[in-house]
């Protein structure tokens, strides 16, 4: 009789932009030969490795990818190339090593990009279904009217890809927020301490903190500075 011990799961929560690359991280101490990785809400195994080496589903073969060099030291890491919103969820990664079954779970939520753009604010997103919209606001609430342009472009995909860039008014400091709204989802990222640099080259804005709030999720994390 053969009996698989299973061991107690790890988890991993993460952020990821929008149509960029985004590295799920799986690693075990023991030497791996098999390896799979599965999205829970529709239950479809991404991507499987064994001695026979790597099997992808259709919707992610162009997407992602292992680093089969490395799985037998323990590296079982997934890339997805070009986030988008539909890869929001929670994936799985299992392994049998030496009779016993190992489990690591990555909670995946994506954000929305906001970034300085001069002497003003940018906030954009891709790869979106159906069309959405884009709106600014303030805290606290500003009398001032925003001036901002939106553009929305479609796909040959059939996919929306939207941008809005906002002129930052003279006088106080403010939090400036941007939501991106579809009939099924919204995004919210907002810049708090605003601190804007005169500058030719678009930079990530100077803030203390993004927070993201998709449908009634909330994350916030620290900014990376240049």
């Amino acid at each position: 009789v053969n009996l698989l011990c299973l061991s107690s799961p790890s988890e991993t929560s993460m952020s990821c932009v929008l149509n960029e690359n985004c590295l799920l991280p799986c690693r075990f101490k023991d030497r791996m030969t098999n390896i799979e990785w599965k999205l829970h809400k529709t239950s479809v195994v991404i991507v499987s490795y064994d001695h026979r080496g790597s099997r992808y589903s259709e919707s992610f073969r162009s997407r992602a990818s292992l680093f089969e060099d490395q799985i037998s030291r323990g590296n079982g890491d997934l890339l997805l190339r070009g986030v988008k919103v539909d890869d929001e969820g929670t994936y799985r990664c299992s392994s049998s090593i030496k009779g016993s079954k190992y489990f690591h779970s990555v909670d995946l939520t994506v954000e929305v990009r906001i970034y300085q753009d001069g002497n003003g604010i940018t906030c954009s997103s891709e790869g979106i279904y159906p069309e959405p919209e884009l709106t600014w606001s303030t805290e606290p609430p500003s009398n001032t009217t925003l001036q901002n342009r939106t553009t929305v472009h479609q796909t040959e995909e059939k996919l929306y890809d939207i941008s809005s860039s906002l002129t930052v008014p003279d006088g106080p400091d403010l939090i400036y927020s941007c939501s991106i709204r579809t009939r099924m989802n919204w995004w919210r990222a907002t810049s708090t301490r605003a601190v804007l640099v005169q500058d030719t080259i678009a930079r990530p804005l100077q803030s203390e903190s993004l927070e993201i709030k998709i449908g009634n999720k909330r994350r916030k994390r620290p900014l990376k500075r240049n």
